[in-house]
């Protein structure tokens, strides 16, 4: 696989100079070797993705939504683009064949993702059946039970060729059971919906798949849905004692991924979404130690689209720590590639910032940097 020219690796070391000692009458001349050098410190993995052409280093941290039913075509399309990850939607036949093209056309295989949570958020129920919402499967099974649901269901979303499986959904209910994402969160104790997240990560892990954690830092007592327009949600205070209960929880059981919500939280964003902010980053990162793949919600739905360009919130998102800025839908997704570089090129993105990112996509990818 090759992303651009062959470029070295290493980094070049100035080497001490050592003079060798006058004798002296009083004693024994001092030995003129060298002392060993000290052990480098140099990362060759970091040197291995600096080296990497900007463009497409960028390219592996914006997501695109692709039509399932037209997978040759949007083979070459992602290829072409060069994007990290790519959410299947509307699967036609042969689908298996097709996610297999898609890989196979890109120079750096992307992730191939999917939402498949259950009840009406489901994907692949024409190809794989129905399985019940998440509300549906806390109130009327048994972890044991659920488990048995879940873990064949998730296994062939795994055979069809996926990587990522955008759930479950830990948000925690409203008080009640109530709040805008309704039979889509497993329950409004925050035990349940850590128990139950709990038996759906596992079934992906077990099935070789990322599951991902949503929507950070709690979506549940929003005061409306991010589809349609801003968010507000209680203050960051609140949300410790319930919303990211499920998340401190369920974040220390990698490999999971977490996706940030749009959601303007008193106390931490403010009337910033989360998924733009540098702080809501910096809670998942520093303050519950998560390591793993960060992605944005979808950067095209009311919340950000109805006042942000797609090009700059790709932007601002990557700046403010997500590994992939996702879109479900944009016309231009070049045109984000492109404000991306032009961002790393005037400064306002760190190339740090960049290739920490694209460290973690290759890593989730089983990707050496270095062989690329």
């Amino acid at each position: 696989m090759t992303l651009g020219g062959a470029v070295a690796c290493g980094d070049d070391v100035d080497e001490p100079t050592t003079e060798a000692a006058t004798p002296t009458s009083d004693g024994p001349a001092p030995s003129t070797t060298s002392a060993p050098a000290p052990p480098t410190t140099a990362d060759p993995t970091a040197a291995c993705i600096a080296a990497l052409p900007v463009r497409q280093r960028v390219a592996q941290l914006v997501g695109i939504a692709i039509d399932g039913g037209a997978l040759p075509g949007e083979a070459q399309r992602a290829a072409d683009l060069g994007v990290g990850v790519v959410l299947v939607q509307r699967p036609g036949g042969d689908l298996a064949e097709g996610i297999a093209a898609v890989k196979q056309a890109s120079a750096v295989p992307p992730l191939v993702a999917v939402d498949e949570e259950g009840g009406d958020v489901q994907h692949l129920r024409s190809l794989l059946g129905s399985i019940p919402s998440e509300r549906d499967v806390a109130a009327t099974l048994d972890g044991a039970a659920a488990a048995a649901l879940v873990r064949p269901h998730f296994q062939a979303v795994a055979d069809l060729g996926f990587d990522v499986v955008f759930a479950p959904v830990v948000d925690v209910a409203a008080p009640g059971g109530g709040g805008p994402l309704g039979d889509r969160t497993f329950s409004d104790d925050p035990a349940t919906v850590t128990a139950y997240g709990q038996v759906y990560v596992d079934a992906m892990q077990d099935a070789g798949l990322l599951p991902v954690l949503k929507h950070f830092p709690g979506h549940g007592s929003g005061e409306a849905n991010s589809h349609d327009g801003p968010v507000g949600t209680p203050p960051i205070e609140a949300l410790r004692a319930r919303d990211l209960l499920p998340f401190e929880a369920l974040v220390s059981d990698p490999p999971v991924g977490v996706m940030v919500g749009h959601l303007n939280v008193p106390g931490l964003s403010g009337t910033t979404p989360a998924s733009i902010s540098p702080a809501a980053y910096a809670l998942l990162r520093d303050e519950l130690a998560f390591e793993g793949l960060v992605f944005s919600d979808s950067l095209s739905m009311g919340a950000i689209a109805g006042t942000i360009p797609p090009e700059s919130a790709a932007v601002q998102s990557v700046a403010a720590g997500a590994d992939v800025a996702l879109f479900v839908t944009i016309a231009d997704p070049a045109a984000a590639i492109t404000a991306l570089e032009q961002a790393v090129a005037d400064g306002s993105l760190p190339p740090s910032r960049v290739d920490e990112s694209v460290g973690r996509v290759l890593a989730a990818k089983g990707i050496d940097p270095c062989t690329l």
